[in-house]
């Protein structure tokens, strides 16, 4: 006769993962207002508790730091090299100016973008994203857009805080207007990334250079503190930035700004004048630990009379857009960019 009874042991163990998966990740619903592939994603990746994040990041050093974010820059890498044959975008890897940078062109360019380039500075706390792991979303826009992109691959932090990474993207801008008009090429990329280009607009000014025709920042970094009620709100809501107080905090206030310090405009470009900017493209979502710093670019951009669109996804963390790439939010955040791009590159 079969025996029914449960194995003790299996279900000890199953009783334990249940409990620590409890004591680690938040028991968040998931979102109703979102796509099937969304939902499934954040249903795979829950998010860590805030409290947990905290400990985990209290005691790590710079050094462990930086060998966990040489770990995920390889691991990255081959994650774009794949989603780049998916999608058909070449990757050519160039010099400019002495700064590391990579051409990505699409097997088919728009004939409205043929004499267009979107510039795209990547993501990763500006610590990570380093060589071909930058790439990731210049993939997308490449492939979505269908036009060329030109990824900057600047120095970043500790090695080379602020303004080492700006100074790379002037260098790069500075080359580009020998060639094209400015209103010909649009700026931009995703956290970090969305902060050092509304940075580098704050500079561009200052030297009195030519600006972009359009600027895209998605959910950027745009203040170096805890400023803005999202930090609040989505601690341990955001599976991606989980809480400030963590890896985040560090490199904002510690690693990142460098010699420039934490309040320049051109490290929390929050704290400057947004007259005369480029129109801007800005995304975040109501899960984001940034949404607040997205919604503040947004003001500062139209209280000085700047076109500036705004768009927040329903259940979206921080980049989540990005993350999961194949998903319909996904596909209409990069068709709504698309259509700004060719609203106002000339």
């Amino acid at each position: 006769m079969k025996n029914n009874k449960p194995n003790k042991k299996n279900w000890l163990k199953a009783v334990s993962e249940k409990a620590l998966r409890k004591l680690i990740f938040t028991s968040l619903p998931l979102p109703e207002g979102v796509s099937d592939e969304m939902r499934e994603s954040l249903r795979k990746s829950p998010t860590m508790r805030a409290t947990i994040h905290k400990l985990i990041c209290k005691f790590m050093s710079i050094s462990k730091l930086m060998e966990r974010a040489e770990e995920m820059d390889r691991l990255k890498a081959r994650s774009v090299e794949e989603t780049a044959a998916t999608l058909s975008v070449s990757i050519e890897q160039d010099s400019i100016d002495g700064v590391n940078v990579y051409w990505l062109t699409p097997e088919t360019i728009d004939p409205q973008h043929e004499n267009h380039l979107f510039i795209n500075l990547h993501g990763g706390g500006y610590i990570m994203g380093a060589g071909m792991a930058g790439n990731d979303e210049a993939v997308l826009i490449a492939a979505r857009a269908k036009m060329k992109v030109l990824a900057v691959d600047y120095r970043m932090a500790p090695d080379h805080p602020a303004p080492a990474g700006l100074n790379d993207v002037t260098a790069v801008w500075k080359y580009l207007l020998k060639s094209r008009s400015a209103g010909s090429m649009a700026m931009g990329g995703t956290s970090a990334g969305g902060g050092l280009t509304l940075g580098s607009i704050h500079k561009f000014k200052d030297m009195g250079l030519e600006l972009p025709g359009a600027i895209y920042a998605g959910t950027p970094g745009g203040d170096c503190y805890k400023t803005g009620d999202s930090h609040y709100i989505n601690e341990g809501v955001d599976r991606m930035l989980v809480s400030r107080h963590g890896i985040l905090r560090r490199v904002s206030e510690e690693i990142y700004p460098g010699e420039l310090g934490a309040e320049h405009c051109y490290v929390s470009p929050l704290r400057g004048d947004f007259e005369n900017f480029p129109p801007g493209c800005l995304i975040s979502g109501t899960r984001d630990a940034l949404l607040s710093d997205t919604v503040m670019v947004h003001r500062k951009l139209r209280r000085a009379g700047v076109e500036a669109d705004l768009h927040i996804y329903e259940g979206l963390s921080h980049a989540d857009y990005m993350e999961v790439w194949d998903s319909p939010e996904s596909r209409e955040h990069y068709a709504e960019l698309n259509a700004f791009l060719l609203k106002h590159l000339r």
